[in-house]
């Protein structure tokens, strides 16, 4: 079992030489950062604890400009270190990264007190109050509090032995699949791309496939690393480089996300439904965000501009639009950060993602969310939809009385749409004179379980299958509607000459022919001309009149015999050819 240990607090309080007094690793590897004497990106060490094994350590920039970054290194914590050194105390963005790790659901956090050999004992403890103080006003109640000072190693020891304690009682969340947020993506020569990140949900062996998202575009797994070690599987909770290969034409961004095939859905999209669950408002300050404002969104490691717009009746809902696709889980925790700046607006959750954005899906969303919650994303499908495949579920995360459930050998469809179904099962099927396929049973269901609902009713009785089409029980093809009586009487007066459907004005006559051919009641020669099933039989007669098997059937002799024209005596031919009884030969044709 492995751990993932983040920090978090201000710029200059003593996070990376913490991590340093911890490890004995120096996390800044940027030039940058070396030159600037700050953490600008991520950085990562680990720490060898004799119970846990090896902790990640995720280092974090506690610049307020770099706090996107910051939301980066946060989303895949089972715990975190809040520093605040003596020196400065307590500052904003102190603030606002306790926000984050409120935000991304970490509440195993460990205020550490860093440079305490900068202050006298006093100070030290007016810092406390202050922190307690903070604390309780974010959270609700007060942190732990360990002073360190990474010079002359004072705490050092005791914080190694707090880090063991509260990450082996943390709250490891559980995702149910295995899932990876890239953080850096770079070519290696001769080994290819590789990208690294915190792996989630699920083991990964060397050979996996993956879809990297958004796109959800195939991969393999060639080569593992951990720590600077090669692998060949890595367990869940764990830091990781993972070498692809793939399609050169796909570009690898950071904030990509890579994910294991399974049952679980990655959501995909610009669209964004999501739940508000904390505004942050500055001191003094209530209800002053406004609705309709562009700002961003930062999850996992990836972040997007958008506009939100939150619902009329419960402003815990919104509409996020974005600039460009993201990918997430389901109910995956965010920030929302003010566009062009550093200040956290609010802490929300993805609850669906879209493609594009359609008022009628929106305004349902709304609906099923308006003061609700839903334990899992199947019972959130099922109330969306109407339906859910058993295979992808325990009945119990449905949320449903099973009084309203009908089971299917594949789904669980609620009785309300199942009875929509078979509504419009039977209107369609008293309409029709030779039944109908699944794909006329115009439903928003996927065509597997419009079969399943089909031959429920054929079960019930109410319906019966005849070859591969439906009609309704005890209904034969001899009950024509008035305007199939009348089109078979046109064609039969017209004789010979058939009909031409295309200058007929007869309501729906193209479907009304279709069902005439169905039942081998009409004939179609070519294009729109058709012809009466007693015609046709006549002129075959005299086509194949006298004909043994064998026998030569010329283009000439079939003209004298029929008394027509090419136009329609070809395509008679043609229709007999198909019917197996002549074979073409150059002009001629061969009695079979």
């Amino acid at each position: 079992m492995t751990y993932i240990l983040g920090t978090a607090g201000h710029v200059d309080h003593g996070k990376t030489s913490l991590i340093t007094a911890l490890t004995g690793i120096e996390t800044m590897h940027l030039p940058e950062e070396k030159r600037r004497g700050m953490t600008i990106e991520l950085g990562f060490a680990a720490l060898e604890d004799s119970v846990l094994g090896t902790i990640g350590i995720v280092d974090v920039p506690g610049h307020e400009r770099f706090i996107r970054n910051m939301v980066a290194g946060t989303w895949g914590l089972d715990a975190a270190l809040l520093v605040v050194a003596a020196d400065d105390g307590w500052m904003q963005m102190s603030t606002d990264h306790l926000r984050v790790l409120k935000a991304m659901r970490v509440t195993s956090i460990l205020l550490v007190m860093t440079k305490v050999d900068l202050v006298d004992n006093d100070m030290r403890e007016l810092l406390r109050q202050d922190i307690n103080i903070q604390c309780i006003k974010i959270l609700g109640h007060p942190l732990e509090i360990v002073e360190v000072s990474s010079v002359t190693g004072e705490g050092i020891d005791e914080l190694k032995k707090k880090i063991s304690e509260v990450l082996a009682s943390s709250k490891r969340r559980i995702a149910h699949t295995a899932f990876l947020y890239i953080d850096r993506v770079f070519t290696l020569k001769g080994i290819g791309l590789t990208v690294t990140g915190t792996l989630r949900g699920g083991a990964l062996t060397q050979g996996d496939t993956l879809a990297l998202y958004p796109g959800n575009v195939s991969c393999r797994i060639k080569n593992i690393q951990s720590h600077h070690k090669d692998v060949t599987s890595i367990s869940n909770n764990a830091r990781t480089a993972l070498n692809l290969k793939m399609n050169d034409k796909i570009e690898v961004k950071r904030g990509m996300l890579l994910a294991k095939n399974s049952e679980t859905p990655i959501l995909e999209g610009s669209e964004l439904l999501i739940r508000v669950d904390e505004f942050f408002y500055p001191d003094g300050q209530v209800n002053t965000f406004k609705n309709h404002t562009e700002l961003e969104i930062a999850l996992g490691s990836t972040h997007a501009i958008g506009t939100l717009h939150l619902n009329s009746f419960d402003h815990s809902l919104g509409r996020l639009s974005l600039h460009e696709k993201l990918a997430c889980a389901w109910n995956q925790n965010a920030v929302l950060i003010r566009h062009g700046g550093s200040s956290i607006l609010a802490a929300c959750r993805v609850l669906f993602c879209f493609d594009k954005y359609h008022r009628a899906t929106f305004k349902k969303a709304f609906e099923l969310y308006k003061h609700t919650e839903f334990s899992s994303w199947q019972s959130y499908q099922f109330k969306l939809l109407g339906y859910v495949e058993h295979s992808t579920v325990n009945i119990k995360d449905i949320n449903a009385d099973v009084n309203t459930l009908i089971k299917t050998p594949s789904f669980y469809i609620s009785r309300e749409l199942f009875n929509e179904c078979e509504k419009k099962i039977f209107r369609i099927a008293e309409k029709s004179q030779v039944g109908f396929t699944p794909e006329e049973f115009d439903i928003a269901v996927p065509v597997k379980l419009r079969l399943e609902i089909l031959n429920a009713l054929c079960e019930k009785g109410k319906i019966e299958k005849k070859e591969h089409r439906f009609i309704l029980k005890g209904k034969s093809g001899n009950s024509l509607s008035e305007q199939s009586k009348k089109i078979l009487d046109m064609a039969l007066k017209a004789g010979t000459n058939g009909i031409e459907i295309d200058k007929i004005q007869i309501p729906q006559i193209k479907k009304e022919v279709r069902d005439l051919v169905l039942l081998h009641k009409l004939i179609l020669l070519e294009n729109f001309l058709y012809y009466h099933r007693d015609v046709y039989d006549t002129v075959c007669k005299k086509i194949l009149e006298g004909k043994k098997a064998g026998d030569i059937l010329t283009i000439a002799e079939t003209r004298e015999r029929t008394g027509l024209s090419r136009k329609y005596f070809i395509p008679i031919l043609n229709l007999l050819e198909k019917e197996k009884k002549v074979l073409r030969k150059e002009n001629d044709r061969i009695i079979l």
